[in-house]
């Protein structure tokens, strides 16, 4: 029967013994929001993306709320695109999108200029936030940033569509651009360990939903390695990667770029993740955020999580309670409060496995 178990540990405290194999109240349980949740503090999307303020002002009130670990401030998508010169759309209250690449040509490779985090785009906007969030509750909460991996950031350099016929036409105009971006994402990561943030990476255009196996290995896998080992040399941390969609048979090939821990989609099994990275690296996931979160109720909610925390538990490098991809946007306040009740339940240490027989 459900009882009510009380965090015994800030979210600071628990990530902190958690890295070190320590003994926890319970595993970390991070519902994935950002933008999305904007609405919640009563601002739009268009407010988040712009104000320093706004961003740390809604990731600080859902961290009161939920009391969840992984507090952070992502470049989303497109964000190191924009700051090299793309440019995108803000719809008045809804997500960004590409209006204008900024590379159309192979001779534009050779216009860019190279990114200043301080001063280009959003990225001097994110910065601000997330030392504005860490001078509020940077003593209890688990705070890092997110940003892109650079086959993703191609993706809006160039339009999804070019960037895959450049795989093709014009392979080695591509290899130019990535190691640009490569370099760009760089500078960011460096900006981000000077002011002592971590950081993870979203990387959902190297899925095998879309790339063959041979092309993640040729033109995404060397460019994202090399980022992650900047995260190891510039911020003294390995970091999260999620893929969104199909990510099964890269999984060898990603665990052994030097990354902590692979958040996998809901699409893909906590089981399988586990029997084949998880001796090597921590695993996130995975309660559907569309299915389960935005169109769910509590039930459906308690299932899931119960789910998904029976089968990653004993990781052997750990897990994390997560959703399978970031939570849409309309998503009911109520629906993760259930996600952190009924993590807080089925995830609580020691371990009672009978829990799980439950109903």
């Amino acid at each position: 029967m459900y009882k009510e178990f009380k965090d015994e540990m800030t979210p600071k405290e628990r990530m902190e013994a958690f890295a070190s194999h320590k003994p926890i109240d319970r595993l970390p349980v991070v519902p994935d929001m950002g933008v999305t949740m904007a609405g919640f503090t009563g601002h739009t999307t268009n407010d988040y993306y712009t104000s320093s303020d706004v961003m740390a002002e809604t990731e600080i009130a859902l961290f009161n709320r939920f009391r969840h670990e992984g507090v952070g401030i992502s470049t989303t998508l497109r964000g190191m695109a924009e700051a090299m010169g793309s440019v995108l759309n803000y719809p008045y209250d809804n997500i960004t999108n590409l209006k204008e690449p900024i590379v159309k040509t192979e001779e534009d490779i050779d216009k860019l200029k190279p990114v200043n985090p301080h001063k280009d785009g959003k990225l001097p906007i994110l910065l601000e936030a997330l030392c504005k969030i860490r001078d509020k509750i940077g003593d209890i909460a688990d705070i890092g940033a997110s940003m892109t991996a650079p086959f993703t950031v191609a993706a809006s350099v160039l339009g999804t569509e070019v960037l895959l016929r450049w795989i093709v036409k014009k392979p080695e105009a591509l290899h130019r651009l990535m190691k640009i971006i490569t370099t760009n994402n760089r500078e960011y990561i460096k900006a981000l360990g000077k002011l002592g943030f971590g950081t993870g990476f979203c990387d959902p255009v190297s899925s095998s939903s879309i790339l063959k196996l041979e092309q993640y290995r040729e033109f995404s896998l060397p460019y994202f390695k090399e980022n992650v080992q900047d995260v190891i040399k510039y911020c003294g941390s390995h970091p999260t990667v999620h893929i969104c969609g199909k990510s099964r048979e890269l999984w060898e090939d990603v665990m052994e770029t030097g990354i902590g821990n692979f958040s996998i989609d809901n699409c893909e099994d906590l089981e399988e993740a586990k029997a084949v990275m998880g001796h090597k690296v921590m695993i996130t996931g995975n309660v559907p955020p569309v299915d389960v979160m935005y169109l769910g109720n509590e039930e459906d909610i308690r299932k899931s999580v119960k789910d998904c925390v029976k089968k990653g538990w004993d990781n052997t490098c750990g897990y994390i309670l997560s959703t399978g991809c970031q939570i849409p946007k309309g998503t009911k306040i109520e629906n993760i409060d259930a996600f952190m009740k009924w993590g807080r339940y089925y995830a609580h240490m020691p371990m009672d496995k009978n829990r799980f027989d439950e109903d």
